[in-house]
């Protein structure tokens, strides 16, 4: 892509709307599968592929597919990628919610460095490419 002003308009948007569902669908696969692992009496290939939430991570992952497929059609991979760090976000929550998981202080640290990266890196794509 060429560099280009930033215009934010409805087209950009629904755009970049393919990272943030990526970003969900790539959470919720996560989600699925701590419940398929607490979920089974016995791990067993039969008992996994017959898990409803292995069933719902793997529909996740197919679908996240998908969706990342067309997010790379409108923004280069170096743009889009460091976006999904965000699951780690949505992740750390989501087990503290539901899995009444700690969150430790290493957590918190990882996350605010994760945060530096992304603002670092969308800067410089501000510069370069539409969002």
């Amino acid at each position: 892509m060429s560099s280009v002003i930033w215009n934010c308009n409805m087209k950009n948007i629904r755009f970049f709307s393919f990272i943030i569902l990526s970003i969900l669908l790539q959470s919720l696969n996560a989600i699925f599968k701590k419940y398929a692992a607490t979920s089974l009496n016995e791990v067993t290939l039969l008992a996994i592929l017959t898990n409803l939430f292995y069933l719902l991570a793997l529909l996740c992952l197919f679908l996240q597919a998908l969706v990342w497929q067309q997010a790379l059609v409108h923004y280069p991979l170096s743009f889009a990628y460091p976006f999904m760090s965000l699951v780690n976000f949505v992740v750390l929550i989501a087990s503290a919610v539901l899995f009444h998981e700690g969150i430790t202080v290493a957590n918190i640290i990882g996350l605010v460095f994760i945060s530096v990266g992304i603002t670092v890196l969308s800067r410089e794509a501000k510069e370069s490419y539409i969002l």
